[in-house]
Protein backbone atom coordinates (compact mmCIF):
# COMPACT_ATOMS: atom_id res chain seq x y z
CA UNK A 1 0.00 0.00 0.00
CA UNK A 2 1.31 3.38 -1.13
CA UNK A 3 1.03 6.40 1.85
CA UNK A 4 1.39 10.36 0.10
CA UNK A 5 2.47 12.80 2.43
CA UNK A 6 2.14 16.44 1.22
CA UNK A 7 5.85 18.26 2.23
CA UNK A 8 5.78 21.60 1.54
CA UNK A 9 6.84 22.21 -2.34
CA UNK A 10 7.46 17.77 -2.36
CA UNK A 11 5.55 14.92 -2.01
CA UNK A 12 6.94 11.49 -0.58
CA UNK A 13 5.66 8.43 -0.63
CA UNK A 14 6.14 5.46 1.10
CA UNK A 15 5.73 1.80 1.09
CA UNK A 16 3.77 -0.01 4.00
CA UNK A 17 5.75 -3.90 3.24
CA UNK A 18 4.43 -6.31 3.96
CA UNK A 19 5.73 -8.96 7.47
CA UNK A 20 7.23 -11.59 4.44
CA UNK A 21 9.07 -8.42 2.40
CA UNK A 22 11.33 -7.20 5.47
CA UNK A 23 14.59 -6.97 4.55
CA UNK A 24 17.03 -9.19 6.85
CA UNK A 25 18.23 -6.53 9.00
CA UNK A 26 15.31 -7.72 11.12
CA UNK A 27 15.71 -10.09 13.76
CA UNK A 28 12.05 -10.62 14.13
CA UNK A 29 9.64 -11.31 11.36
CA UNK A 30 6.18 -9.65 12.98
CA UNK A 31 3.48 -8.75 10.73
CA UNK A 32 1.29 -5.37 11.21
CA UNK A 33 -1.58 -5.95 13.71
CA UNK A 34 -3.63 -3.19 11.90
CA UNK A 35 -3.59 -0.71 8.99
CA UNK A 36 -1.39 1.94 9.32
CA UNK A 37 -2.56 5.75 9.20
CA UNK A 38 -2.34 7.26 5.73
CA UNK A 39 -0.51 10.22 7.66
CA UNK A 40 1.22 7.42 9.12
CA UNK A 41 5.88 8.86 8.00
CA UNK A 42 7.29 5.15 8.42
CA UNK A 43 7.16 1.83 6.92
CA UNK A 44 6.30 -1.15 9.06
CA UNK A 45 10.13 -2.57 8.32
CA UNK A 46 11.23 0.99 9.72
CA UNK A 47 9.02 0.13 12.67
CA UNK A 48 10.00 -3.21 13.58
CA UNK A 49 13.98 -2.66 13.38
CA UNK A 50 13.42 0.67 15.80
CA UNK A 51 11.61 -1.93 17.98
CA UNK A 52 14.26 -4.26 18.05
CA UNK A 53 17.27 -1.74 18.00
CA UNK A 54 16.28 0.22 21.06
CA UNK A 55 13.98 -2.11 23.00
CA UNK A 56 16.01 -3.67 25.45
CA UNK A 57 17.67 -1.03 27.64
CA UNK A 58 16.99 -1.66 31.37
CA UNK A 59 16.69 1.90 32.96
CA UNK A 60 14.92 3.59 29.37
CA UNK A 61 11.46 1.32 28.47
CA UNK A 62 10.63 1.79 24.74
CA UNK A 63 10.14 2.86 21.94
CA UNK A 64 6.67 3.93 22.90
CA UNK A 65 4.06 5.73 20.81
CA UNK A 66 1.05 5.26 18.28
CA UNK A 67 2.96 3.60 15.81
CA UNK A 68 4.45 1.02 17.98
CA UNK A 69 1.58 -0.02 19.90
CA UNK A 70 -0.91 -0.55 16.92
CA UNK A 71 1.67 -1.69 14.25
CA UNK A 72 3.74 -4.42 16.23
CA UNK A 73 2.24 -7.96 16.60
CA UNK A 74 2.68 -8.31 20.15
CA UNK A 75 3.75 -5.00 21.94
CA UNK A 76 5.16 -4.61 25.22
CA UNK A 77 2.18 -3.21 27.60
CA UNK A 78 4.75 0.25 27.84
CA UNK A 79 4.27 1.03 24.35
CA UNK A 80 0.67 1.37 24.76
CA UNK A 81 0.36 5.56 24.82
CA UNK A 82 -2.81 5.62 26.42
CA UNK A 83 -3.70 9.34 26.74
CA UNK A 84 -3.09 10.69 23.44
CA UNK A 85 -0.09 10.72 21.92
CA UNK A 86 1.14 12.24 18.31
CA UNK A 87 0.99 10.09 15.86
CA UNK A 88 5.15 11.12 14.70
CA UNK A 89 6.35 10.80 18.42
CA UNK A 90 9.15 8.01 19.82
CA UNK A 91 9.45 8.20 23.86
CA UNK A 92 11.68 6.67 25.31
CA UNK A 93 10.62 6.34 29.63
CA UNK A 94 12.86 5.96 32.72
CA UNK A 95 11.56 5.42 36.21
CA UNK A 96 13.54 5.88 39.02
CA UNK A 97 14.14 7.54 42.60
CA UNK A 98 17.95 9.00 42.99
CA UNK A 99 19.15 9.67 46.87
CA UNK A 100 20.12 12.83 48.15
CA UNK A 101 23.50 14.09 46.44
CA UNK A 102 23.76 11.27 43.46
CA UNK A 103 23.67 12.38 40.13
CA UNK A 104 23.48 10.57 36.68
CA UNK A 105 25.58 11.18 33.77
CA UNK A 106 23.96 10.24 30.10
CA UNK A 107 25.73 10.53 27.21
CA UNK A 108 24.12 10.61 23.53
CA UNK A 109 24.15 11.49 20.03
CA UNK A 110 21.74 14.05 18.57
CA UNK A 111 18.86 11.96 16.73
CA UNK A 112 18.30 13.35 13.01
CA UNK A 113 14.37 14.08 13.45
CA UNK A 114 12.34 17.30 14.37
CA UNK A 115 12.03 17.95 17.86
CA UNK A 116 14.45 16.29 20.53
CA UNK A 117 14.00 17.08 24.91
CA UNK A 118 14.63 14.95 27.65
CA UNK A 119 12.51 15.84 30.60
CA UNK A 120 12.07 14.84 34.28
CA UNK A 121 8.55 14.74 35.80
CA UNK A 122 7.80 14.08 39.79
CA UNK A 123 5.38 11.70 40.73
CA UNK A 124 2.11 13.51 42.30
CA UNK A 125 -1.37 13.91 42.06
CA UNK A 126 -1.51 10.44 40.90
CA UNK A 127 0.10 10.83 37.66
CA UNK A 128 3.38 12.40 36.43
CA UNK A 129 3.60 16.10 36.68
CA UNK A 130 6.44 18.57 34.97
CA UNK A 131 8.79 20.07 37.28
CA UNK A 132 10.37 22.42 35.26
CA UNK A 133 13.38 20.32 34.44
CA UNK A 134 13.80 19.50 30.89
CA UNK A 135 16.08 20.19 27.73
CA UNK A 136 15.03 20.97 24.37
CA UNK A 137 17.15 20.34 21.26
CA UNK A 138 18.35 23.61 21.20
CA UNK A 139 18.94 24.15 25.07
CA UNK A 140 22.01 20.97 24.40
CA UNK A 141 25.24 22.31 25.13
CA UNK A 142 27.09 20.02 22.47
CA UNK A 143 29.97 18.52 23.56
CA UNK A 144 33.23 19.36 21.95
CA UNK A 145 34.33 19.30 18.38
CA UNK A 146 29.81 18.24 17.94
CA UNK A 147 27.42 20.35 16.80
CA UNK A 148 23.93 20.64 17.93
CA UNK A 149 21.46 20.21 14.34
CA UNK A 150 18.59 21.99 16.83
CA UNK A 151 19.87 25.51 16.56
CA UNK A 152 18.77 27.56 14.02
CA UNK A 153 21.75 27.73 11.27
CA UNK A 154 23.33 24.47 12.51
CA UNK A 155 24.33 21.29 10.15
CA UNK A 156 21.46 19.24 10.65
CA UNK A 157 23.70 16.36 8.96
CA UNK A 158 26.73 16.64 11.01
CA UNK A 159 28.18 13.76 11.96
CA UNK A 160 30.06 15.29 15.20
CA UNK A 161 26.40 15.36 17.09
CA UNK A 162 27.07 14.48 20.70
CA UNK A 163 26.17 15.23 24.52
CA UNK A 164 26.49 14.85 27.86
CA UNK A 165 23.57 16.01 30.52
CA UNK A 166 23.48 15.35 34.25
CA UNK A 167 20.96 15.07 36.77
CA UNK A 168 21.48 15.96 40.16
CA UNK A 169 19.60 14.95 43.17
CA UNK A 170 19.83 18.68 44.71
CA UNK A 171 17.40 21.21 44.81
CA UNK A 172 18.29 23.95 41.89
CA UNK A 173 20.49 27.33 42.50
CA UNK A 174 18.05 29.83 43.69
CA UNK A 175 19.72 32.10 40.99
CA UNK A 176 19.24 30.43 37.60
CA UNK A 177 22.31 31.91 36.48
CA UNK A 178 24.35 29.75 38.96
CA UNK A 179 22.68 26.42 37.09
CA UNK A 180 25.34 24.25 35.70
CA UNK A 181 25.40 23.80 32.03
CA UNK A 182 23.51 20.56 30.72
CA UNK A 183 22.22 19.94 34.44
CA UNK A 184 18.66 18.66 35.55
CA UNK A 185 18.20 19.37 39.03
CA UNK A 186 15.29 16.75 40.99
CA UNK A 187 15.64 17.54 44.88
CA UNK A 188 16.73 15.50 47.79
CA UNK A 189 13.55 14.24 48.39
CA UNK A 190 13.99 10.93 46.71
CA UNK A 191 10.30 11.24 44.98
CA UNK A 192 9.75 8.83 42.22
CA UNK A 193 10.75 10.20 38.67
CA UNK A 194 10.34 9.66 35.58
CA UNK A 195 12.70 11.00 32.67
CA UNK A 196 11.76 10.95 29.31
CA UNK A 197 13.43 11.37 26.07
CA UNK A 198 11.11 12.83 23.41
CA UNK A 199 11.53 12.91 19.75
CA UNK A 200 8.67 14.01 17.08
CA UNK A 201 9.18 12.98 13.12
CA UNK A 202 12.48 11.53 12.53
CA UNK A 203 13.97 12.37 9.16
CA UNK A 204 12.63 10.09 6.28
CA UNK A 205 16.01 8.08 5.78
CA UNK A 206 16.02 7.09 9.35
CA UNK A 207 14.41 4.94 12.17
CA UNK A 208 11.56 6.15 14.33
CA UNK A 209 13.94 7.50 17.06
CA UNK A 210 16.17 9.33 14.31
CA UNK A 211 19.37 7.81 15.52
CA UNK A 212 19.97 4.88 12.68
CA UNK A 213 19.01 4.07 9.29
CA UNK A 214 16.36 2.95 8.13
CA UNK A 215 16.91 0.67 5.30
CA UNK A 216 20.30 -0.87 6.73
CA UNK A 217 22.50 -2.27 9.81
CA UNK A 218 23.14 0.01 12.42
CA UNK A 219 26.20 -0.76 14.56
CA UNK A 220 25.68 2.54 17.03
CA UNK A 221 23.66 2.57 20.56
CA UNK A 222 21.10 5.03 19.67
CA UNK A 223 20.32 5.90 23.65
CA UNK A 224 22.07 7.23 25.70
CA UNK A 225 24.69 5.51 27.87
CA UNK A 226 24.33 6.29 31.65
CA UNK A 227 25.99 6.12 34.84
CA UNK A 228 25.66 7.21 38.49
CA UNK A 229 27.71 8.89 41.63
CA UNK A 230 26.39 8.25 44.79
CA UNK A 231 26.59 11.16 47.67
CA UNK A 232 29.81 9.37 49.21
CA UNK A 233 31.95 9.08 45.53
CA UNK A 234 30.43 6.02 45.02
CA UNK A 235 30.51 5.21 41.17
CA UNK A 236 27.77 3.18 39.61
CA UNK A 237 28.40 1.64 35.94
CA UNK A 238 24.63 1.16 34.12
CA UNK A 239 23.77 -2.47 35.37
CA UNK A 240 24.05 -0.85 38.93
CA UNK A 241 22.34 2.52 38.24
CA UNK A 242 19.28 0.66 36.61
CA UNK A 243 19.43 -1.55 40.21
CA UNK A 244 19.84 0.82 42.33
CA UNK A 245 18.21 3.76 41.03
CA UNK A 246 15.47 2.31 38.54
CA UNK A 247 11.60 1.96 39.82
CA UNK A 248 9.32 -0.92 37.94
CA UNK A 249 6.90 0.93 35.53
CA UNK A 250 3.17 -0.45 35.99
CA UNK A 251 1.25 -1.85 32.80
CA UNK A 252 -0.04 1.15 31.44
CA UNK A 253 -0.30 5.07 31.97
CA UNK A 254 -2.82 5.69 34.70
CA UNK A 255 -6.19 7.10 33.04
CA UNK A 256 -7.39 10.72 34.23
CA UNK A 257 -10.75 9.23 34.75
CA UNK A 258 -12.26 5.53 34.63
CA UNK A 259 -15.04 4.70 32.62
CA UNK A 260 -17.65 4.58 35.11
CA UNK A 261 -16.21 8.15 36.30
CA UNK A 262 -16.35 9.80 32.94
CA UNK A 263 -20.21 7.98 32.33
CA UNK A 264 -21.07 9.61 35.67
CA UNK A 265 -19.72 12.89 34.49
CA UNK A 266 -21.62 12.89 31.29
CA UNK A 267 -24.52 12.12 32.88
CA UNK A 268 -24.31 14.57 35.61
CA UNK A 269 -27.36 17.03 36.71
CA UNK A 270 -24.62 20.07 37.67
CA UNK A 271 -23.27 19.69 34.32
CA UNK A 272 -24.10 23.16 32.13
CA UNK A 273 -27.94 22.77 31.05
CA UNK A 274 -26.79 23.78 27.61
CA UNK A 275 -25.35 20.28 27.35
CA UNK A 276 -27.32 17.21 27.45
CA UNK A 277 -25.94 13.87 27.96
CA UNK A 278 -25.70 12.97 24.39
CA UNK A 279 -23.31 15.44 23.49
CA UNK A 280 -21.84 16.68 26.41
CA UNK A 281 -18.97 18.09 26.34
CA UNK A 282 -19.21 19.05 22.89
CA UNK A 283 -21.14 22.16 21.88
CA UNK A 284 -22.55 24.04 18.90
CA UNK A 285 -20.59 25.65 17.36
CA UNK A 286 -17.39 23.87 18.38
CA UNK A 287 -15.25 25.75 20.92
CA UNK A 288 -11.38 25.65 20.74
CA UNK A 289 -9.24 26.33 24.22
CA UNK A 290 -6.02 25.83 25.34
CA UNK A 291 -5.34 22.71 27.17
CA UNK A 292 -4.51 23.36 31.17
CA UNK A 293 -5.07 21.17 34.18
CA UNK A 294 -6.94 17.91 33.90
CA UNK A 295 -9.57 19.62 36.46
CA UNK A 296 -10.45 22.43 34.27
CA UNK A 297 -9.91 20.85 30.80
CA UNK A 298 -11.13 17.79 31.39
CA UNK A 299 -14.10 17.95 34.15
CA UNK A 300 -14.87 21.49 33.72
CA UNK A 301 -15.35 21.07 30.64
CA UNK A 302 -19.16 19.78 31.28
CA UNK A 303 -19.87 22.38 34.06
CA UNK A 304 -21.60 25.61 33.80
CA UNK A 305 -19.27 28.95 33.59
CA UNK A 306 -19.61 30.29 36.75
CA UNK A 307 -18.64 26.75 38.28
CA UNK A 308 -16.02 26.79 35.81
CA UNK A 309 -14.50 29.76 36.96
CA UNK A 310 -13.33 28.18 40.27
CA UNK A 311 -11.44 25.16 39.00
CA UNK A 312 -7.83 25.73 39.17
CA UNK A 313 -6.40 26.19 35.41
CA UNK A 314 -2.77 27.23 36.47
CA UNK A 315 0.13 24.52 36.88
CA UNK A 316 1.53 22.05 34.93
CA UNK A 317 -0.60 19.83 32.71
CA UNK A 318 -0.74 16.25 34.74
CA UNK A 319 0.54 13.42 32.31
CA UNK A 320 3.38 14.79 31.02
CA UNK A 321 3.88 16.47 27.40
CA UNK A 322 5.40 19.25 25.37
CA UNK A 323 2.83 22.16 24.75
CA UNK A 324 0.81 24.59 24.34
CA UNK A 325 -2.13 22.18 23.35
CA UNK A 326 -4.99 23.54 21.96
CA UNK A 327 -8.56 20.76 22.20
CA UNK A 328 -12.00 20.91 21.54
CA UNK A 329 -14.66 18.25 21.92
CA UNK A 330 -16.98 17.30 19.28
CA UNK A 331 -20.32 15.43 18.51
CA UNK A 332 -21.64 13.81 15.24
CA UNK A 333 -25.05 14.91 16.56
CA UNK A 334 -24.29 18.36 15.25
CA UNK A 335 -23.30 17.46 11.88
CA UNK A 336 -21.16 14.38 10.67
CA UNK A 337 -18.71 16.34 9.09
CA UNK A 338 -16.31 19.01 11.07
CA UNK A 339 -14.42 21.58 8.92
CA UNK A 340 -11.32 22.90 10.51
CA UNK A 341 -9.40 25.91 9.45
CA UNK A 342 -6.95 27.93 10.15
CA UNK A 343 -3.35 29.54 9.64
CA UNK A 344 -0.42 27.41 9.53
CA UNK A 345 3.04 28.98 11.48
CA UNK A 346 5.59 28.75 9.99
CA UNK A 347 8.20 25.42 10.42
CA UNK A 348 11.19 23.75 9.75
CA UNK A 349 10.55 20.87 7.17
CA UNK A 350 12.86 18.42 7.88
CA UNK A 351 11.83 14.95 7.02
CA UNK A 352 12.75 14.75 3.42
CA UNK A 353 15.09 17.56 2.36
CA UNK A 354 15.86 18.35 -1.49
CA UNK A 355 18.04 14.95 -1.53
CA UNK A 356 15.29 12.74 0.80
CA UNK A 357 17.75 12.72 3.67
CA UNK A 358 16.55 15.47 5.89
CA UNK A 359 16.63 18.94 5.36
CA UNK A 360 20.35 19.93 5.69
CA UNK A 361 20.37 23.88 7.65
CA UNK A 362 18.04 24.05 10.65
CA UNK A 363 15.71 27.41 9.87
CA UNK A 364 14.35 29.83 11.89
CA UNK A 365 10.71 29.42 12.31
CA UNK A 366 7.84 30.05 14.40
CA UNK A 367 7.20 26.76 15.55
CA UNK A 368 9.26 23.89 15.46
CA UNK A 369 6.26 21.42 15.17
CA UNK A 370 2.46 21.40 14.59
CA UNK A 371 0.53 18.62 14.41
CA UNK A 372 -3.74 17.66 14.87
CA UNK A 373 -5.04 14.10 16.69
CA UNK A 374 -8.29 12.77 16.48
CA UNK A 375 -8.86 11.12 19.56
CA UNK A 376 -11.27 8.79 21.73
CA UNK A 377 -12.45 9.83 25.38
CA UNK A 378 -10.01 10.40 28.02
CA UNK A 379 -10.83 6.78 29.66
CA UNK A 380 -9.44 4.79 26.36
CA UNK A 381 -6.83 7.72 25.59
CA UNK A 382 -5.95 6.56 22.39
CA UNK A 383 -5.97 8.31 19.03
CA UNK A 384 -7.16 7.04 15.88
CA UNK A 385 -5.62 9.51 13.25
CA UNK A 386 -2.97 12.13 13.28
CA UNK A 387 -1.47 14.94 10.66
CA UNK A 388 1.79 17.11 10.95
CA UNK A 389 2.51 20.16 9.48
CA UNK A 390 4.45 18.80 6.35
CA UNK A 391 1.67 17.14 5.53
CA UNK A 392 -1.36 19.94 5.26
CA UNK A 393 -1.83 21.74 1.80
CA UNK A 394 -1.60 25.45 2.63
CA UNK A 395 -2.95 28.33 0.41
CA UNK A 396 -0.34 31.28 -0.46
CA UNK A 397 -1.12 32.99 2.39
CA UNK A 398 -0.35 29.76 4.96
CA UNK A 399 -3.96 29.31 5.70
CA UNK A 400 -5.28 25.46 5.38
CA UNK A 401 -8.48 23.16 5.57
CA UNK A 402 -9.13 19.47 7.46
CA UNK A 403 -11.86 17.76 7.22
CA UNK A 404 -12.51 15.10 9.85
CA UNK A 405 -15.00 12.44 9.34
CA UNK A 406 -15.54 8.66 9.37
CA UNK A 407 -13.91 7.49 5.69
CA UNK A 408 -18.10 6.45 4.14
CA UNK A 409 -18.75 10.39 5.25
CA UNK A 410 -15.55 11.69 4.37
CA UNK A 411 -16.39 14.82 1.29
CA UNK A 412 -15.13 13.62 -2.25
CA UNK A 413 -13.62 16.92 -2.69
CA UNK A 414 -11.62 16.61 0.84
CA UNK A 415 -8.26 15.46 -0.72
CA UNK A 416 -4.74 17.10 -1.28
CA UNK A 417 -5.25 17.37 -4.90
CA UNK A 418 -8.22 19.96 -3.41
CA UNK A 419 -6.20 21.48 -1.16
CA UNK A 420 -7.48 19.95 1.47
CA UNK A 421 -6.34 17.41 4.30
CA UNK A 422 -8.29 14.53 5.67
CA UNK A 423 -8.44 13.48 9.25
CA UNK A 424 -10.70 10.21 10.28
CA UNK A 425 -12.96 10.64 12.96
CA UNK A 426 -13.07 7.55 15.75
CA UNK A 427 -15.48 5.07 14.47
CA UNK A 428 -16.01 4.12 18.07
CA UNK A 429 -16.57 7.64 19.26
CA UNK A 430 -15.53 7.34 23.22
CA UNK A 431 -14.00 4.17 22.21
CA UNK A 432 -15.28 2.66 25.82
CA UNK A 433 -15.55 -1.03 25.66
CA UNK A 434 -18.83 -0.47 27.38
CA UNK A 435 -22.78 -0.69 26.42
CA UNK A 436 -22.58 3.15 27.57
CA UNK A 437 -20.09 4.10 24.77
CA UNK A 438 -21.16 7.27 22.93
CA UNK A 439 -20.19 6.49 19.01
CA UNK A 440 -21.15 10.27 18.26
CA UNK A 441 -18.48 11.63 20.38
CA UNK A 442 -15.39 12.84 18.84
CA UNK A 443 -11.84 15.37 20.11
CA UNK A 444 -9.01 16.54 18.39
CA UNK A 445 -5.44 17.75 19.82
CA UNK A 446 -3.53 20.11 18.38
CA UNK A 447 0.33 20.82 19.25
CA UNK A 448 2.13 23.52 18.55
CA UNK A 449 5.40 23.42 20.49
CA UNK A 450 8.46 24.52 21.59
CA UNK A 451 7.53 28.08 19.97
CA UNK A 452 9.63 31.01 18.65
CA UNK A 453 9.29 33.72 21.55
CA UNK A 454 10.03 36.26 18.11
CA UNK A 455 6.23 34.96 17.16
CA UNK A 456 3.72 37.35 18.44
CA UNK A 457 0.83 35.06 18.26
CA UNK A 458 2.43 32.14 19.75
CA UNK A 459 0.02 30.15 22.22
CA UNK A 460 2.58 30.23 25.01
CA UNK A 461 1.04 33.59 25.37
CA UNK A 462 -2.09 32.45 26.32
CA UNK A 463 -2.25 32.89 30.16
CA UNK A 464 -5.66 33.14 30.71
CA UNK A 465 -8.74 30.71 29.56
CA UNK A 466 -11.49 32.43 27.35
CA UNK A 467 -8.46 34.84 25.57
CA UNK A 468 -7.26 32.18 23.06
CA UNK A 469 -8.67 33.53 19.82
CA UNK A 470 -7.65 37.05 20.64
CA UNK A 471 -3.61 35.56 21.54
CA UNK A 472 -3.14 33.65 18.65
CA UNK A 473 -5.52 35.36 15.55
CA UNK A 474 -5.55 33.97 12.54
CA UNK A 475 -3.51 31.59 13.81
CA UNK A 476 -6.43 30.10 16.31
CA UNK A 477 -8.44 27.15 14.70
CA UNK A 478 -12.19 27.80 14.15
CA UNK A 479 -14.69 25.03 12.64
CA UNK A 480 -18.52 24.15 12.10
CA UNK A 481 -20.36 21.18 10.99
CA UNK A 482 -21.52 20.02 7.86
CA UNK A 483 -22.35 17.41 5.70
CA UNK A 484 -20.98 15.33 2.89
CA UNK A 485 -23.03 16.93 0.44
CA UNK A 486 -22.84 20.43 1.50
CA UNK A 487 -19.19 20.25 1.73
CA UNK A 488 -18.75 18.72 -2.03
CA UNK A 489 -21.63 21.14 -3.26
CA UNK A 490 -20.29 24.39 -1.74
CA UNK A 491 -16.73 23.91 -0.69
CA UNK A 492 -15.40 25.61 2.52
CA UNK A 493 -17.52 28.40 3.74
CA UNK A 494 -15.63 31.59 4.33
CA UNK A 495 -15.34 33.02 8.05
Amino acid sequence: MAIAALSTGLTVTLTLLPASAQDATSEEVRPAAQPVSEHAAKSLGTVVRTDERYGHDRLFQGPRGWVYWNVLEGPKPIQNPNLWPDMQSTYFLGRFAMPPGSSMTLRGSFPYARFFQFAIYKFERETFVAIGESLRGPDFEPDPLSENPFRVGANRLAEHRNYTIRILAEPPPQDASQRETNTLYVGRDGAELQGVIRIYLADQNKDGAGWGPADAPFAGTGLPVYEGTLADGTKLNAEQVAQQFGKPFSAATKQPMTTDEWVQLVQSERNDPDLPPETAPARNPPQWEKYWTNAYTLFGAFKPPTERANIRYEGAMEGGGEGPYLVTFLSRTFGPVYVLQGKMPTFPDTFAGEDGKGLAIMPEAQTQYWSLVSCEAVPSGQVVDGIADFQVPLDADRNYTIVVSRPEDRPSNATLENGVAWLKWSPRGEGLDDPRNRSDFGMLIMRIMANNPEWKERPDLITTPGTEAEVMGPYFPRGYYTTRTDFESNGVKLP
